[in-house]
């Protein structure tokens, strides 16, 4: 039986109140724990608004808890609050730099590198580190974008795209938030037709504007990059400099992702995207 907006609803608004199991859900709308469990991921991957954790995975007393995914209060501390404001008010990758999110992490739980490029036309944006991160994935990647371009990113002669199709192929969520304009049309297309197929869609694409650059693989890393560039003044650094820092504290990785689905709430599908801009048509001679 298909998900109705009624038992969706019904659902929500059940575990809102308090964390639930799967078993408590299927009693609630009168349907056996297979069905409830289908329903849970559908509406996870729909909207986001809630998740589940399994506690003591792989023995046969193994329990999925589902709980709300808040985004109403995303911050625990000041600290959070204040970098969240300045994110908000980002629009360029220029808005806002992740060391004012490095500086906080623990010193045993983060690590950052830097590369000089030059020539940018034909950097990757280290890519191949990337690897191990997509291979260890279990469950979700979450990314933030700027534009779609950085699919065709590749390493040895493996495109981002590609690494998305093995996630998907592994039956792992993908959720992207990007500025989907006019001249990425194409892109958004090739994104999308990695759900051909799929009885539910596993890759989400929705327009968000935001000055993060990130991949988030599960709660396990949070992966960032900027681009350093000189103003040529005297005593600066010469060129540019692409700056990568990867975070592992568990608080704060759960922060980031309370960030990204405050955004990916917020943002516009891709399809309803896709279908207003497709109302530009070409000047006629």
């Amino acid at each position: 039986m298909a998900l109705t907006k009624e038992i969706e609803e019904q659902i929500k608004s059940f575990v809102y109140l308090k964390p639930r199991t799967v078993n408590e859900i299927s009693q609630i709308i009168n349907k056996n724990w297979r069905t409830a469990l289908r329903y849970v991921e559908q509406i996870m991957l729909k909207t986001g608004t809630i998740k589940t954790r399994t506690f003591r995975e792989g023995t046969r007393g193994a329990l999925r808890l589902v709980y709300w995914n808040s985004a109403e209060k995303i911050y625990a501390t000041d600290v959070q609050e204040t970098l969240f404001k300045k994110m908000e008010l980002g629009v360029q990758k220029s808005d806002f730099s992740p060391f004012e999110i490095f500086q906080y992490i623990d010193p045993e739980q983060r690590h950052a590198y830097y590369e000089n490029i030059e020539n940018e036309d034909k950097y990757d944006y280290d890519i191949k580190n990337l690897l191990p991160f997509f291979e260890s994935t279990k469950e979700e990647l979450v990314i933030f974008a700027g534009n779609l371009a950085f699919i065709h990113l590749k390493h040895q002669k493996k495109t981002v795209l590609s690494y998305f199709a093995a996630c998907i192929k592994r039956g792992i969520t993908i959720k992207i938030i990007s500025n989907i304009n006019f001249t990425d049309l194409q892109n958004v297309q090739q994104i999308l037709q990695l759900n051909a197929g799929l009885a539910t869609p596993l890759l989400q694409l929705r327009h968000a504007v935001t000055p993060l650059r990130a991949y988030i693989f599960d709660t396990s890393v949070a992966r960032f990059g900027e681009i350093a560039n000189s103003q040529g003044k005297p005593g600066q650094r010469a060129g540019k400099t692409a700056i990568y820092y990867e975070l592992k504290e568990k608080s704060w990785l759960e922060w980031i992702q309370k960030v990204f689905w405050k955004k990916f709430q917020d943002a516009i599908p891709a399809k309803k995207r896709v279908d207003n801009l497709m109302v530009i048509t070409k000047k006629r001679n």
